[in-house]
């Protein structure tokens, strides 16, 4: 059992990890602007609310835990800093705490001779999400100037789909995975890879 942070709680994404990490009976603070919409009640969960763009607001929630986990994520495809700002402010307040996942995207890179469609289609993405795209290669980029022990989980598109229990994972991204993860998925390998060296200080893409 471990006590786990998860920072955007309240979204999709979010409450996905933060039911997977109830299941497999870990301690939880969610951490969100508005923790009571989460609509769960847990004996071992713990509500925060907090703004990762407000410095300070994190202070009081992420000491103490063995793990972060950020699901944080801009609504639209304008200019945003929630990405690098947010894993900045979360950075800074996480104390004594080594281990940090964020949830990052698949598209940001395209793998080693991937096919002309696979190439087009994220050319494509790559014009429609830049500001996105932007924001989150300035997050990974910021990991990788700290000391901590981080992972930039990279899923393809997220739907609400129930989980396979086979993910397809890329331990570097270096390889296609598939098309879309169900957030279940994704919640499932995250949890499952809290302690998992392998996954230390670099990005992880991953499919369903």
């Amino acid at each position: 059992m471990a006590t786990i942070a998860v920072i955007g709680a309240t979204g999709r994404t979010g409450r996905a990890l933060v039911e997977r990490a109830l299941e497999l009976g870990h301690e939880v603070t969610a951490v969100a602007r508005r923790p009571e919409t989460l609509g769960l009640r847990h004996a071992r969960l713990t509500p925060h609310a907090a703004d990762v763009l407000r410095p300070g607001d994190l202070a009081a929630a992420l000491p103490g835990h063995d793990a972060v986990v950020s699901a944080v994520g801009s609504t639209g495809r304008g200019p945003t800093t929630v990405y690098s700002a947010g894993t900045a402010a979360v950075v800074e307040a996480m104390g004594s705490c080594r281990r940090l996942v964020v949830v990052s995207s698949a598209g940001l890179e395209t793998p080693p001779g991937a096919g002309l469609a696979t190439r087009l289609v994220g050319r494509l993405l790559h014009h429609v999400m830049r500001h996105p795209y932007a924001d989150m290669l300035r997050m990974e980029r910021l990991l990788a100037g700290t000391d901590l022990d981080w992972t930039a989980v990279r899923p393809t598109r997220l739907t609400d789909a129930p989980a396979t229990g086979r993910p397809r994972v890329s331990i570097g991204a270096t390889e296609r995975v598939g098309d879309r993860t169900s957030r279940a998925e994704l919640a499932a390998f995250v949890l499952g890879h809290l302690d998992d060296p392998a996954t230390y200080r670099t990005a992880v893409a991953v499919s369903s």
